[in-house]
């Protein structure tokens, strides 16, 4: 066959003959479309070495590009010229790295265990964001040779079929099926790679899931790779990307004009949000319900307006469009409808949408300030009651400052528990329990419920001996002159702590101390940095240490503050290995996983567990939590436990 010679030529994607696109080898086509640059920052960003890089990654890259030609990322949308889904896909690549480099994978692990995955991690994030979207080379943009035949990526090389050029075709598929055949491409990953991360299913499932668009199970790499993605989408769309177009790409797509019609209307107020009545609409967690009548109304009457002719008449047609797109998420029925109740008094269907995908995030509205049940079988399901099929909630208000800037998919609780009245003072996590077994799933000991009903909390440290002795009494009184209360003491810590203290452990502990002396830190609650259990105290991790690092300003500087806690925690365990304090798990690893004995029995926190007398001293300790359960075992290694 003949291969088009562009160096000669010096031919830009914008010179080809769209009817007849020459056929590259992967190297040229790096250096047409000018992604040279792009790929030696991925290779820096991986920090693998060129060995290694040119072993793993280079081939997986060309191979692909090889693959998928000039081909677009769409049809009408981003990346929509020639060229795009390679663009796209590289520009993700770098983006999802970059993001990468900010979280210690698995989240919530020792610190030996994030060094032995860590490039395992990267790998995987790399191959999602590589194929994320490859499948739209079988289901929406097809490859027509000069012979007429029709080529995709699972033949042999395009190099040795034998045409000389191919025009792009495009088809019609339900989108959800470019994401489900993603997983079918893993030969374009060297068999080396493959191996090499098949030696962690863990990790190897979370990326499977990513790619067929399991919402439930992608964790972190599907978070990561999703945000980059995004992020790569409303760049290429700011500049104009959708512009540059086929010539015979169709036109703009139905669900294409429903979306941009649906945020126009809840950007401007046409469709208002979480009013508790005259609302079309109510943010909750990751979510937003959207009344189905009003929605596909109001939705029509602008797009009729604008001059579009091709919008159907009828509700369920629309309905069925944004679900068959996954912007509308299926209910247990597998249909789009959701029946909910309002405040326990309005019963209302409504479609269920991502928040994060229907507004921009410098725009997110606020939660809703009351509460939603879902009705399933004339049934109702109160939001609270934890259920493992659940959708992930993906909100953390606490701390945005600082935080990653996609901290918000960092707090696995159920989306389940939607109680309004978010808190975000010092000592509030977002009220929810983790229903996934994860170990990244960070968790707190929150709403615990036994038999249908609430447990009876177990009341904080000092709260005994206050009330019966009249401290309490004495100490608003003393308040009200001026004067510190007696239980208050001045403050061991030095006024200048910093993270390079080689004492950093010991002001960590001196800091849980006098926050459960003060009552800054609760106990045995829902909202506890801290529990006793029979084998000890626990230390509710990551939140304790990045409250103590917030609190002590220990990041006022910047900086990775995962990073920063993983140093607390590793002077914190060279303390106590050589006091021979602390307990290692059946494992040999320093992080304790506790079960919450309640009705969602996957309920989990992870906690580090030190002695009581480390904590309490010579003081009497608060009771212990009755439905906290070590699931992780104990070293054969002696260790304190009083």
């Amino acid at each position: 066959m003949k291969i088009f010679s562009w160096k000669a030529k010096k031919k830009t994607v914008f010179d080809l003959n769209q009817k007849k696109l020459p056929i590259f080898a992967g190297h040229e086509l790096i250096e047409l479309l000018g992604l040279g640059n792009k790929i030696k920052s991925i290779e820096r960003i991986t920090s693998v070495g060129t060995e290694y890089f040119n072993e793993l990654y280079r081939p997986a890259i060309e191979l692909f590009i090889e693959s998928v030609q000039l081909a677009p990322a769409s049809t009408a949308h981003h990346h929509s010229g020639p060229g795009g889904l390679a663009t796209h896909t590289i520009d993700v690549i770098e983006r999802a790295l970059r993001q990468r480099k900010s979280f210690e994978l698995p989240l919530n692990a020792d610190s030996e265990i994030i060094f032995q995955q860590e490039h395992f991690w990267t790998y995987s994030i790399f191959i999602g964001a590589l194929l994320h979207d490859i499948g739209k080379m079988i289901t929406s943009t097809l490859i027509v040779l000069d012979n007429g035949k029709i080529w995709n990526p699972h033949q042999s090389s395009l190099l040795n079929s034998g045409a000389n050029s191919y025009q792009i075709r495009f088809d019609q598929n339900p989108y959800k099926y470019h994401t489900q055949l993603a997983n079918s491409f893993f030969h374009l990953i060297p068999e080396k790679g493959r191996g090499w991360l098949a030696q962690y299913p863990d990790i190897f499932s979370e990326l499977c899931a990513w790619l067929y668009g399991d919402y439930y199970e992608f964790g972190m790499i599907g978070k990561i790779i999703r945000f980059a993605d995004g992020q790569s989408v409303a760049a290429n769309l700011k500049i104009g990307g959708e512009q540059t177009r086929f010539i015979n790409a169709p036109e703009i797509p139905l669900i294409e004009k429903m979306m941009t019609a649906l945020r126009e209307l809840l950007q401007t107020g046409a469709l208002k949000i979480n009013g508790a009545e005259g609302s079309s609409g109510w943010c909750m967690g990751s979510f937003t319900y959207l009344v189905c009548g009003t929605v596909a109304d109001k939705v029509r009457s602008y797009l009729l307006k604008l001059g579009s002719t091709d919008i159907p008449g009828d509700n369920t047609r629309l309905f069925d469009t944004w679900q068959e797109h996954g912007y509308a998420i299926s209910n247990q029925s597998d249909a789009a409808i959701w029946l909910i109740k309002i405040n326990d008094r309005f019963k209302l269907t409504v479609l269920k949408f991502e928040t994060n995908r229907l507004f921009h995030p410098s725009k997110h509205p606020g939660e809703f300030l009351g509460q939603i049940s879902v009705i399933e079988n004339n049934q109702g399901i109160d939001l609270n009651d934890n259920q493992v099929k659940k959708p992930v909630a993906e909100t953390n208000n606490q701390h945005q400052a600082t935080e990653s800037i996609i901290q918000t998919d960092l707090t696995q609780g159920t989306e389940t528990h939607v109680q309004g009245d978010y808190k975000t003072g010092s000592d509030h996590e977002q009220n929810t329990v983790s229903t996934q077994s994860e170990p990244e799933s960070p968790g707190s000991a929150a709403d615990l419920t036994t038999n249908n009903r609430k447990n009876t909390p177990v009341k904080d440290f000092y709260m005994d001996e206050i009330q019966v002795t009249g401290e309490l009494k004495q100490s608003i009184e003393g308040n009200k002159q001026g004067s510190t209360p007696d239980y208050q003491k001045i403050s061991k810590l030095p006024d200048d702590l910093k993270l390079e203290d080689p004492d950093i452990a010991k002001h960590f502990i001196t800091w849980i101390k006098e926050g459960l002396q003060e009552r800054k830190i609760q106990v045995n609650n829902s909202k506890a940095l801290v529990h006793i259990v029979k084998e000890g105290v626990l230390i509710v991790t990551p939140i304790a240490f990045k409250k103590f690092i917030w609190e002590n300003k220990l990041n006022a500087g910047g900086g990775n503050i995962n990073k920063q806690m993983t140093r607390i925690q590793d002077r914190l365990k060279t303390n106590m290995e050589k006091k021979k304090l602390h307990r290692r798990t059946k494992s040999g690893l320093n992080i304790h996983t506790y079960q919450i004995n309640g009705d969602s029995k996957s309920a989990k926190i992870k906690c580090w567990l030190l002695p009581i007398k480390t904590i309490f001293e010579n003081s009497k300790p608060p009771s212990i939590n009755p439905v906290l359960e070590n699931a992780s075992g104990f070293s054969n290694e002696s260790g304190g436990n009083t």
